[in-house]
């Protein structure tokens, strides 16, 4: 049987906490074309959170909220990586600079899809140009 290799633009990148401790070790597609959706659900979530806990017994609804965040990070990335994340501590963890763990982690995982498809955008705008340029040029 022949082997097929093909191309899907995954990386890899390794999550360390301030003091160097390894966290884990994720792959994923940052240009994906529907991770933009799936990001702006799982940060839509996360932003909203205060609203859904106003008024409610937080201790009481903490282990649905970290299941449902769990799912949301696990469905940003398109694989079972939120125990990975949260193992060390709730995504609910209030930080000194006073966002949740969790906001942390969609804020970094927002800067490489950013990075990324500007990148990929650059790329293909090349490429085309590469093509087109004896036509327009």
């Amino acid at each position: 049987m022949e082997k097929v290799v093909v191309q899907t633009g995954a990386k890899t990148y390794q999550i360390t906490d301030q003091d160097g401790n390894d966290l884990g070790v994720f792959r994923f597609i940052p240009s994906d074309a529907g991770i933009l959706k799936r990001y702006k659900e799982a940060a839509a979530f996360f932003t909203g959170i205060n609203e859904r806990i106003k008024d409610k017994d937080f201790e009481e609804i903490l282990p649905d909220l970290e299941k449902e965040a769990g799912e949301k990070i696990d469905l940003l990335f398109g694989a079972p990586v939120s125990e990975s994340f949260f193992k060390i501590t709730s995504p609910f963890t209030i930080l000194d600079s006073g966002e949740m763990f969790a906001e942390q982690i969609i804020a970094v995982i927002g800067g490489i899809i950013e990075k990324e498809l500007n990148a990929r955008e650059k790329a293909q705008q090349e490429r085309v140009k590469k093509y087109t340029e004896k036509y327009t040029g």
